[in-house]
């Protein structure tokens, strides 16, 4: 092989070592169609530049591939994997690799509970790292900060009485230390035997602490207690002794008074023989206060009323209203509800109900005929009588399970079931009834569905009757409610204006 092609060849496999390398060296920087843009703003991005790596968790997720200027910000614009997801409360800092190394971005991706950042969504946390500059500017302070103190040292040490006041102070030092060596070696046994008892003292008081802990805090907190008690006493006192004095107030009253001197003594005399009544158990008092059974019974008593007081507490109502227009009739159809719930999973319901389609009674009336002592002819009639604008009422004892609650009991005036369900926090209602089973027409199915907006007030709609033989029964309806709780009652019971009373 001549020179040249020899050359050649190393020329060909330098060239192909080095775009491997720089394949190497970009791998995974690179912006493909399937990457997603995310932006970020911050105040300076000095020393980013595009291609930089974005990473997370110290892993290339993409790639710096914008930088531009918004509204006096600099705004990155980033190229992220499509597998990478960031969310609304992510946050994006700017990071150097090493002391001086090169800067990439780095992605904290935040909670999987915040919404999912979509493409050209903006992070809206972005975290500026300390410039370089105002490092070396802070530094410059505290670098002329230290030239005033040293000058100042200068000047209370420096020159010949600075010398000679140096000289005095460690001379001071060392007499000192020599000084207390030999203290302490002609009383080495004494002081030896202090610091064992205050080793052995030590020890017993935290040996006393640590079993008595609880009581060690009691008697301090005591202690403040009373400080403060006494403290209050004694200005008080002062305050009274004052006002006496000066021939004031009752004190004064009471020492230069003899006939209230004299009513204090009978006071006196009749507690003392109110104390000995009671001493003795007799008197009401006195036998509850010897009578540990009248004492058993008034507790008992009292846990009684306690509990009714707790159950009380607990019991809940809840007044309700609504309306629905039927579309196909054109008829509007109002309810007036009652519920009192005892306890959370468990309530009973009352309702008046004004229908306009009224209610449908079926007589059957049975004629027995005979002619010329002939044989006896029987004749059937059955009627069904509607009664308009007629009252409806209905009682239902519900249970409830969670979302799910099942009722039971006279719904519009007939027997019948029902079954509700909630969704969202009890948002949405959606809720069957099934009433009117005995009919000669089918049983009377009402579905439909309550979303509670507001604080006081619903929507409601459905389908009415929809399985009637009926055309006429069967109909779409729609309305508006609200209802009141205990809270509400009593804020409303309360904002009531009361008249004068003479």
């Amino acid at each position: 092989m001549s020179v040249e092609v020899k050359v050649g060849v190393f020329v060909i496999i330098a060239l192909i070592l080095l775009a491997y390398m720089t394949t190497q060296i970009t791998r995974g920087r690179m912006v493909t169609r399937d990457m997603y843009t995310v932006y970020a703003l911050f105040d300076n991005v000095s020393g980013l530049k595009t291609n930089s790596p974005v990473e997370i968790a110290g892993i290339d997720v993409g790639v710096v591939y914008e930088i531009s200027l918004e509204n006096n910000l600099a705004r990155v614009g980033m190229a992220l994997r499509p597998d990478v997801q960031i969310y609304a409360d992510a946050q994006a800092t700017i990071r150097t690799r090493g002391v001086l190394g090169d800067k990439f971005v780095e992605i904290s991706p935040g909670s999987p509970r915040a919404a999912k950042l979509e493409d050209k969504g903006r992070i809206a946390h972005s975290i500026q790292p300390t410039d370089l500059d105002q490092i070396m500017a802070r530094v410059g302070d505290i670098a002329d900060d230290l030239r005033i103190v040293s000058k100042s040292v200068a000047h209370v040490f420096g020159g010949p009485e600075g010398e000679e006041g140096m000289r005095q102070a460690f001379e001071n030092l060392r007499e000192a230390a020599v000084n207390l060596n030999q203290l302490v070696q002609a009383n080495t046994q004494g002081i030896e035997m202090i610091v064992a008892n205050l080793q052995s003292f030590s020890a017993d008081m935290a040996d006393i602490s640590r079993t008595n802990k609880e009581g060690i805090r009691y008697i301090v907190d005591n202690f403040e207690t009373a400080s403060r008690e006494i403290n209050t006493a004694i200005s008080q006192m002062s305050s009274i002794l004052q006002t006496a004095e000066h021939g004031e107030g009752p004190v004064a009253t009471l020492l230069q008074d003899s006939q209230m001197s004299e009513d204090m003594r009978q006071t006196v005399a009749s507690l003392e023989s109110l104390t000995r009544k009671l001493d003795e158990g007799r008197g009401t008092l006195g036998k509850l206060m010897s009578d540990d059974t009248t004492g058993q019974k008034i507790d008992d008593a009292l846990d009684g009323i306690n509990e009714f007081l707790d159950r009380f507490d607990r019991f809940q109502t809840v007044v309700d209203f609504h309306s629905e227009y039927m579309f196909r009739s054109g008829d509007a159809k109002s309810y007036l509800n009652l519920t009192l719930q005892p306890a959370e999973d468990m309530f009973y319901l009352l309702s008046l109900i004004d229908d306009p389609r009224g209610r449908t009674r079926t007589t059957e009336t049975i004629t027995r005929t005979r002619t010329n002592q002939g044989s006896w002819a029987t004749t059937e009639k059955i009627e069904d009588k509607t009664e308009k604008n007629r009252l409806k009422f209905s009682a239902q004892m519900a249970k409830r399970w969670n979302d799910l609650i099942l009722r039971g009991g006279i719904i519009e005036s007939t027997g019948g079931v029902g079954v509700d369900y909630f969704l969202w926090d009890d948002r949405v209602k959606l809720y069957l009834d099934a009433f009117d089973l005995g009919s000669d027409d089918r049983a009377h199915l009402k579905a439909g569905a309550n979303l509670y907006f507001l604080r006081n007030f619903y929507l409601t709609a459905g389908y009415d009757d929809f399985i009637s033989k009926i055309d006429k029964n069967r109909s779409f309806f729609g309305g508006l409610g609200f209802y009141f709780t205990d809270q509400d009652l009593k804020y409303l019971l309360s904002s009531v204006p009361l008249g004068a009373v003479d």
